[in-house]
């Protein structure tokens, strides 16, 4: 949490405030561009799944087994987003660990003076 404060604090000075406001205004767009289009492809997948079950049920598959059959198909789906959710999750203390030189040597030197700080 201290590395994202230094960082935001760095932000703020490096690029003004007006700049700062605008970046995060940028950000704020995309984060609700990336929630739209979650909500639109969980529509679509909902969608080819209802179809997959007429479809099943068309060509004369009884009507449990073709239940069965999309319910297994839709936990399937599921289990490999959260398998790629997790994955990506795992990498973000990789990220984080990667920052410039600047901000390195500023956190690095914020952590030891709360290290510091706390011990006394």
């Amino acid at each position: 949490m201290e590395k994202l404060l230094v960082m935001v604090s760095l932000g703020q000075r490096a690029y003004g405030r007006r700049l700062f406001q605008r970046l995060l205004s940028h950000i704020i767009v995309v984060i609700g561009l990336i929630f739209i289009i979650s909500m639109m492809v969980s529509a679509l997948l909902i969608g080819s799944l209802f179809a997959a079950n007429a479809a099943l049920q068309q060509v004369g598959i009884a009507p449990d087994t073709a239940l069965a059959v999309t319910a297994g198909s839709a936990v399937l789906i599921i289990i490999l987003l959260v398998l790629l959710a997790l994955k990506h999750l795992r990498q973000v203390p990789r990220l984080l660990s990667k920052q410039s030189p600047l901000t390195s040597s500023i956190a690095d030197t914020f952590d030891a003076f709360l290290d510091g700080f706390m011990e006394k």
